[in-house]
C-alpha cells in the first residue's frame, strides 16, 4: 500500500469522523487539566466541613448530626459517607468520583449542544467546559455543585428526547424521571433548575405525548418523596446569609463580576468569543427563525434562576454565590454559540482553536488557577505549625489558627502530630477577649493565620517582629517574634503618616477631628491595598466613648462607613491602648481602574458631649496587599 494511497484513507477517515475526533481531544485536554496538580491541592474549607460529618456510625446519626445541621440536601453527604467506608477519607479518595463526573460532563455537554442545535455547537462548548476554571475548580473538589450540574445536564439531554425528537421511550422517561430527582438530592438550586426545565416541558409537550411526560415528572417526585421531611427541616435554618450567616446581600455589581469571571476577567477570551458569536450571528442571521424559540428557552433557564437568587438573597436571606449558578450555566454557552452552522470548515477550527489557546492561556498565566488552587490555608498551616514546633518546642511557640476544631483535628490525624491550636472558630473571641488572651502567652514566637486584620495589628504590639508570612487564598499565615532576629521581614510602606492630637484642645462644641483625608490614586494604582488606620488613646473609664472612623468615597457618593467604639475595646481606664481599623480595598473595588475615583477620610467622633477619652496620637499606614486572597473567584490586578 503506497503512501498515498494511507494518506487518503487517513484524510477520508478524519473527514467522516473529524467531530468525533475534535471532541476526543478535548476530553483528553479535560482529562489532563483536572488530574494536573491533583495530588497537591489541599482540601478546601468547603471540604474539609464535608469530611467533619463523615464519622458517624449509623445512617441516623449521619443524617441527625451531619445533614440536618446544614443546609445542602442529603444525597452528596450520604454518598460520600458510604464511599469513605470502603475508600478511606483522604484527599483523592474523597475527590474521585467528583473527578470522574468532572470529566463525563465534557462530552455530555457536546451531545446536549449537538442535540439541540449542531455538532459544532457542541465542539465550542465542550472546549469551554475543558478549560473553564468555573467548570474545573468545581471538578476536583468534593462539593455538590459538580454532581449537581452532571445531573442537571442529564435531565437536560433526556428532556430533550422527550420533548424535541418526541422518544417516548420507557427508558428515556425512567433516566429524566430519575436524573431530575437526582438534582433535587444534590442542591437547592439544581432541584429548582430541574422544577424549572419541568414545567418548561409541560408547555411545551405535544399533547397526544403529555401524558407520558407527566408520568416522568411524576416518577421524580414519588423519588424524592422520602427526602421532603428533611427539607422542611432545613428550611427552618439560617443559612449562609442573614444574622447568623457569613454570605451578605448582592450588589448590582455581582452580574458584572460573575460574566467576567466566566469569561476569565481575560480580554482574550472576550475579544474570541465576541468575534464567534458576532460572526455567526451575522453570518448565519437568516437561521434565526429556526432557533429563536431555544435561545429565548436559553435565556429563561438561565436568567430565571440568576434573579430569583438576587431578590431573594435582599428581601429574604443572601444565598447568591457563582456557584448556584453553575447548574443553569451551560445555557449560557448553549445561546451565545447557537447561531454557529453545522459546517465544520477551516475557519470553525480555527475559531475553536483559537478559544482553547486563549481560555488556556488566561488559566494558567492571567488566573494562576493551580497556582492558587494549591494555596488554601488550612494543611498548610497545619503543617507550617508543626514544623515549627518541632523547631521552636511548645514552650517557645503559641499557636493561632482560627479554623474549625475538627479541620484542624484532620491534620493531626494525618500527620500524626498534635498541634496545641489556642483559637478556634468555634469560640469566637471579643478584640477585648483576643487582646487579653496575647497578654497571657509567654512563648517568644507566635504562628498564626485565619486572623482578622484587627487582630493582626494587635499581635503586633506585642509581637512587633515577621519572621515569614505565606500568602493564600483568603488568609496568610504569619510567624510573629518578640524579639528581633536575622530574617526578619520589613514591609515598606507605600504611604504613612503620624499626627499629633496632643495639641488639639477639647471642648463640647468640637465633635469631629480629622486625622487625614486622600486619594488612593496617589499611593497605589492597584486595588490590592491595605489600610490601617491606629489611634492611640486614654479612657477615663471602661465606658468612656469615641469613635475611630474611616470613609470612603467614590466619586463624591460614600461608598463606604466603618467606626470603632474605644468602650469595646478599652481594657482599663487611665492605661495608653490603641484602636485599630484595617481594611482591604480589594474587598470594596473590583477593578483596578475605578481606584483614580476613591477617596478616603478618617477621622475621631465624640457622640456625646462627654469628652472623656483623650487622643494623643494618630496613624495611617498603607500597604502593599495579598493580590491571591480572592484570586479564585476575582481579578487578580
Amino acid at each position: 500500500m503506497s503512501v498515498v494511497t494511507v494518506y487518503k484513507s487517513i484524510n477520508q477517515y478524519y473527514k467522516r469522523n473529524s467531530s468525533t475526533i475534535w471532541l476526543l481531544g478535548i476530553v483528553f485536554l479535560g482529562v489532563v487539566l483536572r488530574l494536573y496538580g491533583i495530588w497537591n491541592i489541599p482540601f478546601t474549607d468547603d471540604e474539609l466541613s464535608v469530611e467533619s460529618r463523615l464519622h458517624y456510625q449509623s445512617f441516623r446519626e449521619l443524617i441527625q448530626l451531619g445533614v440536618l445541621c446544614e443546609g445542602h440536601p442529603a444525597g452528596v453527604q450520604v454518598f460520600v459517607w458510604l464511599w469513605t467506608k470502603c475508600f478511606g477519607f483522604s484527599e483523592i479518595a474523597i475527590r474521585f468520583p467528583f473527578l470522574i463526573l468532572g470529566i463525563a460532563i465534557i462530552p455530555l455537554s457536546y451531545q446536549i449542544g449537538k442535540q439541540w442545535f449542531n455538532a459544532n455547537v457542541g465542539l465550542f462548548i465542550a472546549a469551554y467546559f475543558t478549560t473553564s476554571q468555573y467548570i474545573i475548580f468545581h471538578s476536583v473538589v468534593a462539593r455538590p455543585y459538580v454532581v449537581g450540574l452532571f445531573f442537571s445536564l442529564l435531565m437536560i439531554r433526556y428532556w430533550s428526547l422527550l420533548i424535541f425528537e418526541q422518544k417516548y421511550t420507557l427508558k428515556n422517561m425512567i433516566i429524566m424521571g430519575l436524573s431530575a430527582a437526582l438534582c433535587a438530592y444534590t442542591h437547592q438550586f439544581s432541584m429548582f433548575f430541574a422544577f424549572l426545565l419541568g414545567v418548561a416541558g409541560l408547555a411545551m409537550a405535544e399533547k397526544k405525548h403529555i401524558w407520558k411526560y407527566i408520568l416522568a415528572c411524576l416518577f421524580a417526585l414519588v423519588l424524592y418523596l422520602p427526602h421532603l421531611p428533611i427539607l422542611l427541616k432545613q428550611m427552618q435554618l439560617g443559612g449562609v446569609g442573614g444574622a447568623d450567616g457569613w454570605l451578605g446581600k448582592p450588589t448590582p455589581v455581582f452580574f458584572e463580576m460573575y460574566f467576567k469571571y466566566i469569561f476569565h476577567f481575560s480580554i482574550y477570551v472576550y475579544v474570541i468569543v465576541a468575534i464567534v458569536v458576532f460572526y455567526y450571528a451575522f453570518k448565519n442571521r437568516k437561521q434565526w427563525q429556526y432557533v429563536w424559540k431555544k435561545q429565548v428557552l436559553s435565556v429563561l433557564l438561565f436568567l430565571i434562576p440568576l434573579f430569583v437568587a438576587y431578590f431573594y438573597s435582599i428581601h429574604i436571606n443572601p444565598v447568591l454565590q457563582f456557584n448556584v449558578l453553575i447548574f443553569s450555566f451551560p445555557f449560557v454557552l448553549l445561546f451565545l454559540f447557537s447561531m454557529i452552522d453545522s459546517n465544520f470548515n477551516v475557519l470553525k477550527k480555527i475559531f475553536l482553536l483559537l478559544m482553547l489557546i486563549a481560555m488556556l492561556y488566561s488559566l494558567l498565566v492571567e488566573r494562576r488557577h493551580y497556582e492558587l488552587m494549591r494555596q488554601q490555608w488550612f494543611e498548610i498551616s497545619a503543617k507550617k505549625a508543626i514544623e515549627c514546633k518541632n523547631k521552636c518546642g511548645n514552650q517557645q511557640l503559641g499557636i493561632m489558627l482560627n479554623m474549625e476544631i475538627p479541620f484542624l483535628s484532620y491534620y493531626e490525624r494525618k500527620y500524626n502530630e498534635h498541634i496545641p491550636n489556642l483559637l478556634y472558630r468555634e469560640y469566637a473571641l471579643t478584640d477585648k477577649s483576643f487582646h487579653t488572651l496575647l497578654q497571657q502567652q509567654q512563648s517568644d514566637y507566635l504562628l498564626v493565620g485565619g486572623l482578622s486584620d484587627v487582630q493582626l495589628a494587635m499581635i503586633k504590639e506585642i509581637y512587633p517582629y515577621v519572621l515569614s508570612i505565606e500568602k493564600c487564598f483568603t488568609t496568610e499565615i504569619i510567624l510573629f517574634s518578640k524579639i528581633p532576629q536575622k530574617q526578619v521581614i520589613k514591609f515598606k510602606p507605600l504611604y504613612t503618616r503620624h499626627i499629633l492630637l496632643d495639641t488639639v484642645s477639647l471642648d463640647s462644641t468640637i465633635d469631629f477631628i480629622t486625622i487625614d483625608e486622600l486619594y488612593l490614586s496617589e499611593i497605589s494604582p492597584s486595588r490590592y491595598v491595605l489600610i490601617c488606620v491606629a489611634a492611640e488613646y486614654q479612657s477615663k473609664d471602661t465606658n468612656s466613648n469615641a469613635y475611630l472612623v474611616l470613609e470612603t468615597w467614590y466619586k463624591d457618593k460614600l461608598l463606604d462607613w466603618r467606626g470603632v467604639e474605644t468602650k469595646n475595646i478599652t481594657r482599663k481606664a487611665q492605661q495608653k491602648q490603641y484602636v485599630y481599623i484595617p481594611l482591604r480595598y480589594e474587598l470594596l473595588i473590583k477593578n483596578s481602574r475605578k481606584m483614580r475615583n476613591v477617596r478616603l477620610k478618617t477621622y475621631l467622633w465624640y457622640p456625646d458631649q462627654a469628652r472623656d477619652v483623650y487622643f494623643s496620637n494618630a496613624y495611617i499606614s498603607v500597604y502593599e496587599d495579598n493580590e491571591i486572597i480572592y484570586g479564585l473567584v476575582e481579578r487578580l490586578k
